[in-house]
């Protein structure tokens, strides 16, 4: 596709993002965080590929543990092997400082944070260092 060519709309809609896949070091302590940290809940274990794929609200996070034999498939072949810069999850927290609460008793430490006109978004890391963005849409920080 060149610039300025006409555009054709796709005979498709986008509905939003289904899934993510991320690769992780160590299933059970990641499961530990995304389970008892950011409430996830596990959805469908597939042993074979070394793969969990958990519910986080109306999308998927799937995990899979690249440490494993079954996993080893998923690795990356690209320098560094990142998976993403970072992903984000719309969040609705009732209190701001509960929420940070949550996290430091959790030893999920706050490595950046951003507030823009009607939203704050906290930036954590998980186990095997993926950046996930808790995104507060109208949230002010407390």
């Amino acid at each position: 596709m060149t610039r300025g060519a006409e555009l054709k709309a796709p005979p498709f809609t986008i509905a939003g993002i289904d899934h993510l896949l991320l690769h992780v070091n160590g299933m059970e302590r990641n499961l530990e965080f995304y389970e008892g940290v950011l409430g996830c809940t596990v959805e469908t274990r597939i042993p074979k590929f070394g793969m969990v794929e958990l519910r986080a609200g109306t999308s998927h996070i799937d995990l899979v543990d690249i440490s494993s034999a079954e996993g080893a498939w998923a690795k990356s072949s690209a320098d560094g092997g990142r998976n993403i810069d970072h992903f984000a999850l719309a969040i609705q927290p009732r209190d701001i400082q509960a929420l940070r609460e949550h996290l430091e008793s959790n030893s999920v430490v706050i490595t950046e944070e951003r507030e823009e006109d009607s939203s704050l978004s906290l930036y954590v890391r998980d186990p095997s260092e993926n950046t996930i963005e808790l995104l507060c849409r109208t949230a002010k920080q407390r």
